[in-house]
């Protein structure tokens, strides 16, 4: 049964590594291709008077297209989601606080989606269809614990050395 749970386990994670990595590279070619490009998304940030807005607009662009990209064939997972994290937060708190929560006044319910959705994968990384599990090293287990995939431990099965 345990083996079935991680099945699903790593499947969950494909999917929301997929999900959200092709949702941020969309959204980010549309910033940086979309009429007025660049130039528009730095005069949104504008503004709104957040600081740096030529470095936060090409640093969230950029984030968002090779960030998405690396998420879908989970690369680097933990580091590119939590930066997602940051990013979001930092959305939230320049340019939709204010607004309120709902979508459709322009409010910050999508982002707090995606942040959580990236929190998840930055905790428990991209599973095991991930490129990030070519680059994982063995861990010396030693005789008392093993660890599993989520940091957890378990002792290993006892067994009956004893006389019969």
């Amino acid at each position: 049964m345990s083996g079935f749970l991680q099945v699903l386990r790593d499947l969950a994670l494909l999917i929301a590594r997929v999900a959200l990595g092709l949702a941020l590279v969309f959204r980010g070619w549309r910033r940086w291709t979309g009429e007025g490009g660049m130039q528009a998304q730095i005069d949104w940030l504008r503004q709104f008077g957040t600081p740096q807005p030529e470095l936060l607009a090409w640093g969230a662009t950029l984030l968002e297209i090779i960030g998405g990209v690396f998420l879908v064939f989970g690369l680097l997972t933990p580091v590119v989601a939590l930066a997602i994290v940051v990013q979001q937060g930092l959305v939230i708190s320049y340019t939709r606080w204010f607004r309120g929560p709902w979508l459709e006044n322009g409010g910050y319910e999508y982002n707090v989606i995606q942040a959580c959705l990236a929190l998840l994968l930055a905790v428990f990384g991209a599973g095991r269809l991930a490129i990030d599990r070519l680059f994982r090293r063995n861990k010396d287990t030693g005789d008392s614990l093993l660890d599993d995939d989520f940091g957890t431990t378990r002792r290993p099965p006892a067994t009956d050395s004893g006389p019969a």
